[in-house]
């Protein structure tokens, strides 16, 4: 099997948010990050410069980057023996906003493998999306082959496959995506995995509008699907990482 050269954790929550409140040296106060982190995310000489005002907030804090909008927020790590940190560190903040509107929830893993060489990373894509239907389309005309010396003209770009999940208390699905990676050139492979949380519903109400749900819901969630969606995340990418 494959390992990934590269790979990531990240934590989505849209909703509505300050951004200006997620500032580092208030992360550190709530002993959600160390304060040399804090004193990372603010350093001159950190490349990624901190920005953090009314509509947005950037930083990256040692293992930890962050974008907030008033729309979304953004946690991730590229360490992934940090996974437990950050999710224990949105709940964090999740829990000491908990009134905040938070409609949904994302618990996504990617990661970029190096194929052997040019003919396995184009077997990659032929084996999740097989061109027989699509060669026939473009037999004539001007269209060249996807490689010297190749027959096939049509390559994969990009795929998404969706499948909800069965859940009456917290819906949602998993969404896994398949691309070139734009990071390993040539003949890396992209591999996204989503475990989308429907936490808001239509059909809870206040008064004539939906129920917003709120932090305090995405905290628990995080807390109680936490294990199952990285096994159900680890599982899809042992799957898929054996076609690399």
């Amino acid at each position: 099997m494959a390992e990934p050269t590269l790979a990531g954790v990240t934590i989505v929550g849209a909703g509505s948010f300050n951004p200006a409140i997620v500032h580092p040296l208030w992360l550190a106060e709530k002993n959600l990050i160390s304060s040399k982190a804090a004193d990372h995310a603010m350093s001159p000489d950190n490349p990624h410069q901190i920005l953090v005002a009314s509509n947005l907030t950037t930083f990256v804090a040692d293992w930890l980057s962050v974008q907030v909008t008033p729309v979304q927020a953004v946690f991730a790590t590229v360490d992934q023996a940090r996974d437990v940190d950050l999710r224990d560190l949105v709940r964090g903040v999740f829990s000491l906003l908990p009134e905040t509107p938070v409609d949904a929830l994302g618990i996504n893993t990617d990661s970029h493998f190096q194929a052997a060489d040019a003919d396995h990373w184009h077997a990659f894509g032929d084996k999740f999306l097989p061109k027989e239907y699509w060669e026939p389309i473009f037999s004539g005309g001007p269209w060249k082959p996807r490689a010297a010396g190749a027959k096939e003209r049509v390559g994969m770009r990009e795929m998404m496959v969706e499948v909800a999940r069965e859940d009456s208390k917290v819906p949602g699905y998993v969404r896994v995506q398949l691309a070139p990676s734009v990071r390993l050139i040539p003949d890396g492979v992209y591999i996204l995995v989503n475990m989308h949380f429907q936490l808001t519903k239509p059909s809870q109400t206040f008064g004539t509008k939906p129920r917003r749900a709120t932090a305090a819901d995405a905290a628990r969630v995080l807390l109680d699907h936490w294990d199952e969606t990285r096994e159900t995340e680890h599982r899809l990418l042992a799957q898929l990482q054996e076609a690399v």
